[in-house]
């Protein structure tokens, strides 16, 4: 009987000994992701004029509409992915293992909408409006938000968005999501990530400091 007793009492305190693991885990993966998908976004803009990519590219008139946000966007042109089979936004290094996804384009993490990443736009003449920046126009490379765990909803943190507003009036909705132990890990416009409270983010500006 006392054998028993133990072994509950053991297994009672190793439980919160393995979610706390576990949730390093999922955050040192995180990192890693959002460390590799800036990466991939730095590499567009290097081969790209120092133009990062559209939020969302302008409508296609032979699709009928616009075609997928810019994860999607970034596979189809071969960054992080090798062509082989289904486009891998919503898994893999495109999703915060502390996320549930919503869809193939919603894999937890995101760009600032608006005022560094923009959509795309074609004039009536048929000529495209780029939209997003060019790396130039970062004033703080180091410390400007490039992309990171984001969610649609301060109270849905567990799942993912591609975007969020640079103002933290908005944050309500859009805006950093703080899965990992009350951090968000971030990868900044100069390819460095660090782990920051939303505290931290909004005290340091990050999601709003460029020149337009």
């Amino acid at each position: 009987m006392i054998g028993i007793v133990i072994i509950v009492v053991l297994a009672a305190l190793s439980l919160p000994l393995a979610r706390k693991m576990n949730g390093a885990a999922e955050a040192a993966t995180c990192m890693s992701n959002v460390r590799q998908v800036g990466g991939a976004i730095l590499m567009y803009a290097g081969d790209n004029h120092q133009r990062l990519p559209p939020l969302q590219p302008a409508f296609d008139r032979e699709l009928g509409k616009r075609p997928p946000i810019w994860t999607v966007y970034l596979a189809n042109k071969g960054y992080l992915w090798d062509g082989v089979g289904t486009l891998p936004c919503g898994t893999g290094v495109w999703t915060c293992p502390s996320c549930d996804f919503m869809s193939d384009a919603y894999g937890g993490y995101g760009v600032v909408e608006g005022s560094i990443f923009v959509y795309e736009e074609m004039r009536p003449e048929g000529v495209r409006e780029p939209g997003s920046l060019r790396l130039n126009r970062i004033k703080r490379p180091a410390s400007t938000w490039l992309v990171g765990d984001t969610s649609p909803s301060a109270d849905e943190l567990n799942k993912g968005w591609y975007a969020l507003w640079p103002n933290p009036s908005r944050w309500s909705g859009h805006g950093p999501a703080a899965r990992h132990g009350g951090k968000v890990n971030v990868c900044m416009a100069d390819g460095h990530a660090e782990a920051l409270t939303v505290r931290e983010i909004a005290e340091r500006e990050i999601t709003f400091d460029v020149i337009r």
